[in-house]
């Protein structure tokens, strides 16, 4: 059986060679079917990752929501600490890259995680029990495991190729209650 480093070593390596075409098709399924559950997204708040290298792209997604009257807040991230901090997108214009070079809103207001509606997660790879495997810093672990308000909706954004029988878990590890993507909407609660 494979480790979790071993699993995150190959599913960047799967992602990393997706063509332009397959990641812009992939984008377009995944908006589709957000917008077929529109009402589920209409006037929230909600956080979101700006995606990078190849990953599920989110820009579209992104301007979408906030197209639906949604409050779109991304994770910025500070050099001494694994806690994100979540601060409302106002312009994309007005985006910096961070230490990682992703962009992320600069002076812009916070929201603590508990006050979210839906918290859409990245990852490398996820398992149908609602557990995912990111790039390995456990930002999102780490920020989310002190989640007071249960009815925070935790969503990881994947694409199809990166669903797996088992995550394995830890007792630290934030599940999620659903994922979408480019094929489906899976419910895990």
């Amino acid at each position: 059986m494979a480790t979790k480093s071993e699993l995150r070593k190959k599913f960047i390596e799967s992602r990393k060679s997706i063509s332009k075409e397959y990641l812009l098709a992939a984008e377009e399924k995944l908006l589709n079917l957000v917008v077929s559950y529109k009402d589920y997204f209409k006037g929230q708040k909600i956080a979101c990752y700006w995606s990078i290298g190849n990953e599920m792209p989110t820009q579209k997604l992104i301007q979408y929501l906030a197209g639906l009257d949604s409050a779109i807040y991304l994770p910025t991230v500070a050099e001494d600490s694994k806690i994100m901090k979540f601060c409302l997108l106002e312009d994309h214009q007005d985006l910096k890259a961070n230490i990682y070079n992703i962009l992320e809103p600069v002076d812009t207001p916070e929201i603590d995680p508990s006050d979210l509606d839906i918290i859409l997660l990245p990852c490398v790879c996820f398992d149908e029990k609602g557990y995912r495997i990111g790039m390995g810093k456990g930002y999102y672990d780490y920020s989310l495991s002190d989640l007071n308000n249960k009815s925070t909706e935790l969503i990881v954004i994947a694409f199809e190729f990166q669903k797996i029988d088992d995550c394995l878990h830890g007792n630290h590890d934030v599940k999620a209650n659903s994922c979408i993507t480019d094929e489906y909407f899976y419910n895990f609660d």
